[in-house]
């Protein structure tokens, strides 16, 4: 090879460097194009659990207005309750593996999550199954002990004062969290969750002047927020990792459904109507049953996208959609003590909400 066939440095050195040049442009364009796709799923991600606050509190208090409906349809309430929990786990399973058979493309295989029920819960692994086992028996008790307070409660106290109760658990939950230092202390929410204590306060001495016969329920419906609480911070606490959302409801479903079989049981109380049960009697459970699997699916998609204090926000979206049913289905006029109530705890609530969203930005 001639000397003159062989680049010199100088000839080498702008080729060098227009590939570093080019190299440095490239790594600024693919930088600007993930902090674009970033912004983006992350302002899709807010929408969503906009959009699933307000349907989850929506169907949450639609849930509660129809318990009403149970007995003069013919059933009592935690009969009706536990036929749609047991309907809504089945319809969640099989939508479960429906999903995964569409995307097997269509071909089942002997490992593969479709083949034994107990693997669609854990995925094959006997190790998970236990966990996520565990997982769902916890939250199907501290699912099924609320709404059974709730469905049982309704025809003495009114669909509203349940409804309005569903407003607690955000600063119940606030005030979980920060007792088991999952949460700093900030003084807005300590402020809020004053506000919201007071409105229980007075919305327990209106419902107690008002109905002094009813005291024993008027103290269950003003139990369940700690309850539904609690179940916020054990979901989150125990969420088993990996595993999906829609799973996780059906087991907390039939977990639940279990849990209210031993109570009926203890109760000597009918699985039945009452009495010959109408196409009313069977048309409320269908609703009711298609209305669980709907909401609590979403329910469980909500909490894992956004943590258990966005998540108790449903329940004063839950307050408002359900004072404004029993307003129009039931006739139900909210008195003094009840707006006073309502005007406290939804200062407590914003309070708390508008602490999280400035610690979140």
């Amino acid at each position: 090879m001639r000397l003159n066939d062989c680049p010199s440095r100088h000839t080498a050195a702008p080729f060098a460097a227009a590939k570093g040049l080019d190299r440095l442009r490239w790594r600024n364009v693919s930088g600007v194009v993930t902090a674009v796709l970033i912004a983006v799923k992350r302002r899709f991600a807010g929408l969503e659990a906009i959009f699933l606050l307000g349907a989850v509190g929506t169907m949450l208090a639609a849930s509660v207005v129809s318990g009403k409906l149970a007995q003069p349809a013919g059933w009592h309430p935690l009969s009706l309750l536990f036929w749609s929990m047991v309907g809504a786990c089945l319809l969640q399973v099989g939508m479960a593996k429906a999903r995964h058979r569409a995307a097997a493309g269509g071909q089942g295989r002997p490992d593969d999550l479709t083949h034994h029920p107990l693997g669609l819960f854990a995925g094959g692994s006997s190790g998970r199954l236990v966990r996520v086992s565990l997982f769902s028996a916890g939250s199907g008790l501290l699912f099924a002990v609320p709404n059974a307070m709730a469905f049982s409660a309704v025809p003495h106290v009114g669909a509203g004062f349940v409804a309005l109760c569903f407003a607690f658990p955000l600063v119940l939950t606030y005030a979980l969290s920060l007792v088991l230092r999952l949460e700093r202390f900030n003084r807005q929410k300590a402020v809020g969750t004053v506000l919201a204590v007071a409105g229980g306060a007075a919305l327990a001495f209106g419902a107690l002047n008002g109905l002094p016969a009813a005291t024993m329920w008027v103290l269950a419906a003003m139990a369940m927020p700690v309850i539904i609480a609690a179940g916020n911070i054990y979901r989150s606490l125990l969420w088993p990792d990996g595993a999906d959302p829609l799973l996780l409801s059906a087991g907390m479903m039939g977990f639940g459904a279990l849990s209210l079989a031993a109570c009926l049981a203890a109760l000597d109380l009918s699985l039945l109507p009452e009495r010959a049960a109408g196409a009313g009697a069977w048309g409320l459970l269908a609703f009711q049953t298609a209305l669980f699997a709907v909401l609590y699916a979403l329910y469980f998609r909500l909490q894992k996208l956004a943590g258990p204090v966005y998540l108790s926000q449903i329940g004063s979206v839950a307050a408002v959609a359900g004072l404004l049913m029993a307003y129009l289905l039931f006739g139900e006029v909210p008195g003094p003590a009840k707006v006073l109530a309502a005007l406290l705890i939804g200062a407590g609530v914003f309070a708390v909400s508008r602490a999280g969203r400035q610690a979140a930005d």
